[in-house]
């Protein structure tokens, strides 16, 4: 009011609205000149770096920088982009080099560029890398991921990487997620088995085979093939898969190619199943997984017309994160992954400008990464959202077929954040299969019939056998578990003469199980069956089941006990040298005292009390003071030392083993026994071994075995021989330590040799030889075979008790292992007391002869004997009876 009565309210209004112009035009001209986010408005340099496969080629340049739009205040406050080029195979040089050279390639690349020494990329986009990643990490530069695999090289695959990488932001999906829809959509269509074709290199299959592992862990079996792309007999090798799958009337057909744009794996799947008429056929279902969703036979209506896919019955089924329209998909899938990075990049430069509250001339690579994790954006791959992690989330995998009159028709939606499978797996418009549930997997025969040989403990034939358990043992619980896994019925059957096969040139046919297996009277083999290359030539073996080899079965020897074990850590010539050494100690240092003559102190007898004293490690009463003495002295100390601490380190080993009597315990010792005969069961891989090998001792072994007359039908008859005394039995290593477990006559001796394995016999060509496989290898990562080989084995034993408490540590130590220790204790005693003893008796006697001489008539003295006449000899014998005075005789 005071301010209206001086002034005009008119003018004051003017006086306002001029101060209001001046800000303004203050505020248009920084901001028309400089950024209102930093410090006299400079600008921050923007420089993005892009990961390139060679020097002169660049992953979709063109993409990456026609999305990068610019708001007007990124417009304000960056300088123009400066794109930087890394070669990973040039400059950078990842498959090679580390962290330091990564480094020194990121610097050296962008002083090429013009780009100042204390500059770093703003942000870096590209495929992933995973000591670049660390690299990156180290340094503090957003890392942003357009495709979980490199160019043509590779150091990890993302399916196997658990780090939580912090400058990491993921544009595509991970391959994990869409391998777990795979295996939802498998579980929603109730297919509980597939064949899997995928490249054959661990580098390029890493993706296919966490595909597998999903599957298994849900109980789904695959059948897995492998091709070499770039192989000369790849086109052969799709052909056969294809021809096994229509064989073996298996309908689902995995093609995982996560290098399609490189290895064109669909393309060729395709191709030749259109010549074997089996995209005609409806009851197939073929699942494309690519990572990457190249898939480029799907790419358009010339590609799809050209391979014949528009006629097409079957169900061509993949997920993807792109729509396709009526021409194909709406372009290409790296190029829409290179689009998104950069709209992102532009989205977070946005955002870190508008959430700066604080002027500063430092751009700060920390709430840069924080922006881009938070963007919320629908891009050319969907929505586009990321967790804390910088991991893609919220986004939808859709399932198309792609083929015959529903051609590009989605069928499913599949969202990753579910926790079931029924809640992740959304159904659109789903076509029914026509395949249904299957009561067993149609590789197998409505009946499988199964050829054993009696052998324990493999199979047994039960005391009391039940309705449908004719046998047990080790083989038959896993012939049940196997078909519980591969849902398929059997029949077991003894095989003809209980043999596991051999060869007859004479006949030129085979016997036994071999022999049903080929006739087709047997679908399985199984058993004690060793797989070797004679076999392996008639028909087919699965994976090993169980590794075994050859060793001797003898008759366990009597025990046998000396009660002075505790020499046995030492030979005797080892006990004389110690003995010797001793001795040559004792002279030496007599010798060097003997020439002492200033101080001499160590009398023989001394010398050998500090031997003895020294080597027990009693010590002596005074030390040597000559440095010669005492370099001798710390000489021989050393030498007790270290055959002391020898002696007590294997002495415990020698006091708690007993020693058996004479046994056979090699191949050596028994070629060269004249009392023992060999035998071996006839025809078995063993006996081909003996007959057929070079070596001198396995020659001389067979002759023992052809003159002994050892070729027995079974283990259980070379046993027999064994317990009789009369007879080694070479065969099974794990068929002879079942023996002696459970009977104690017996003992498995000498290190297996013909290392092999145990394996399930079937057809030569026969199309469930993977699935069996891959249950198989499923038992033993489950531990099922090393339960059931406990089960059979060790939890059968009921012989060698001792040993088995001693290995846990439990034995305790009796008389018997110390006796000889006593008795040199003892000895020790009684030759003291006796030694004690006779000087006793020696001074009793002595004093009494003198009492008794002094009673006699004193002598005369001994000068009236001097010029007596007397001789040498009285007059020696004067002297020793008058003593000291006899001197004077």
């Amino acid at each position: 009011m005071l301010y209206c009565r001086s002034l005009k309210c008119g003018d004051m209004l003017v006086v306002w609205l001029l101060l209001l112009l001046v800000s303004w035009r203050r505020v248009m001209a920084q901001s028309a000149e400089g950024c209102s986010k930093t410090k006299g408005g400079i600008k921050y340099k923007l420089i993005i770096g892009q990961l390139s496969a060679t020097t002169s080629e660049f992953e979709d340049q063109a993409s990456l920088q026609a999305e990068m739009t610019r708001e007007s205040l990124v417009d304000r406050c960056f300088q123009n982009t400066q794109y930087v080029f890394f070669a990973v195979n040039g400059v950078l040089n990842i498959s090679t080099k580390g962290w330091t050279g990564i480094e020194h390639g990121i610097f050296t690349q962008l002083n090429k560029d013009g780009v100042d020494d204390n500059s770093l990329p703003n942000i870096i986009i590209g495929p992933f890398y995973t000591n670049l990643a660390m690299m990156l990490q180290r340094m503090g530069i957003p890392y942003l991921v357009t495709s979980n695999k490199g160019f043509e090289w590779i150091d990890m695959s993302r399916v196997q990487d658990r780090i939580k990488w912090k400058t990491v932001v993921e544009i595509r999906p991970p391959a994990q997620a869409m391998n777990l829809a795979v295996v939802d959509f498998f579980l929603h269509r109730k297919w509980m088995s597939a064949i899997m074709v995928m490249p054959e290199s661990a580098a390029d299959n890493q993706e296919c085979q966490n595909l597998a592992g999903q599957m298994l862990n849900r109980g789904l079996s695959l059948i897995p093939f492998t091709v070499n792309p770039r192989g000369r007999n790849y086109n052969a090798s799709v052909v056969e898969l294809l021809r096994n799958a229509r064989l073996s009337r298996q309908t689902r057909i995995i093609v995982c190619s996560p290098r399609d744009s490189r290895d064109h794996l669909i393309e060729s799947v395709l191709y030749r199943a259109r010549l074997l008429d089996i995209l005609q056929n409806k009851d197939f279902s073929f699942i494309f997984v690519d990572p990457s969703s190249h898939l480029k036979p799907f790419s358009g209506a010339s590609e799809m017309y050209r391979l014949g896919l528009f006629s097409a019955r079957c169900e061509l089924l993949a997920f993807r994160y792109i729509k396709p329209n009526a021409d194909g998909f709406n372009g290409d899938e790296d190029k829409a992954a290179a689009r998104d990075a950069a709209r992102i990049t532009s989205y977070a430069l946005e955002h870190y400008l508008r959430d700066q509250m604080i002027v500063s001339n430092d751009f700060d690579p920390k709430r840069f990464l924080k922006a881009l994790k938070s963007i919320k954006t629908i891009g050319r791959t969907g929505n586009i959202e990321f967790d804390q992690n910088g991991q893609r989330v919220n986004y939808t995998l859709a399932l198309y077929n792609h083929g015959g009159e529903i051609m590009n028709k989605e069928i499913a939606k599949w969202n990753p954040h579910k926790s079931t499978p029924e809640a992740r797996l959304t159904l659109t418009g789903e076509v029914e299969s026509n395949n249904g549930t299957q009561q067993h997997i149609g590789i197998f025969p409505d009946l499988v019939r199964i050829v054993v040989v009696e052998e324990y403990p493999f199979v047994v034939k039960r005391d009391n056998p039940l309705d449908d358990d004719l046998y047990e043992g080790f083989t038959i619980d896993l012939i049940k578990k196997l078909a519980q896994e591969l849902k398929f019925q059997y029949e077991i059957y003894r095989s003809p003469g209980n043999v596991y096969g051999a060869y007859s040139s004479a006949r030129g046919t085979w016997d036994g199980m071999v022999n049903e297996v080929m006739q087709g009277n047997a679908t399985l083999a199984c058993g004690a069956i060793s797989i070797t290359s004679t076999r392996e030539s008639a028909i087919d073996f699965s994976l090993g089941v169980l590794s075994t080899g050859v060793n001797l079965l003898v008759k366990r020897p009597d025990e046998s006990f000396t009660i002075f074990q505790f020499m046995m850590p030492f030979s005797l010539e080892l006990w004389m040298a110690i003995v010797g050494a001793s001795a040559l100690v004792t002279i030496v240092f007599y010798c060097m005292d003997y020439c002492s003559v200033e101080d001499r102190r160590f009398t023989f007898k001394e010398t050998i009390w500090f031997t003895i004293g020294t080597l027990l490690k009693r010590g002596s009463d005074f030390a040597p003071v000559p440095v010669s003495q005492r370099i001798l002295t710390a000489g021989f100390l050393f030498f007790v030392l270290i055959t002391v601490s020898t002696y007590t380190a294997n002495m415990a080993a020698f006091l708690t083993i007993k020693n058996f009597g004479e046994s056979v315990d090699s191949f050596e010792a028994l070629s060269k026994s004249k009392t023992l005969g060999v035998s071996t069961v006839i025809n078995s891989a063993t006996m081909s071994f003996l007959r057929n090998d070079t070596k001198k001792v396995y020659r001389d072994i067979w002759s023992k075995v052809e003159s002994s007359k050892g070729q027995v039908k079974n283990a259980t008859e070379g046993q027999k021989l064994v317990k009789a005394g009369t007879h080694a039995f070479i065969f099974d290593y794990l068929i002879n330590e079942a023996a002696q477990n459970i009977n104690c006559e017996l003992m498995a001796a000498a290190s297996p040799i013909l290392l092999q394995e145990h394996g399930i016999g079937m057809k030569a060509g026969a199309p469930f030889k993977t699935l069996i496989n891959i249950a198989l290898l499923k038992l033993k990562e489950d531990g099922f075979i090393a339960k059931m080989k406990k089960k059979w084995w060790d939890d059968k034993r009921s012989c060698d008790l001792a040993s088995d408490s001693q290995r846990t540590g439990e034995v305790k130590f009796g008389l018997d292992h110390t006796a000889g220790v006593f008795i040199v204790g003892l000895f020790g005693v009684c030759v003291a007391a006796m030694l004690f003893i006779s000087k006793k008796l020696y001074l009793v006697i002595l004093n009494a002869i003198q009492k008794h001489r002094s009673r006699r008539k004193k002598a005369p003295e001994p000068e009236n004997y001097v010029n007596n006449g007397l001789d040498d000899a009285k007059r020696e014998r004067l002297r020793l009876y008058y003593g000291d005075k006899g001197e004077a005789v």
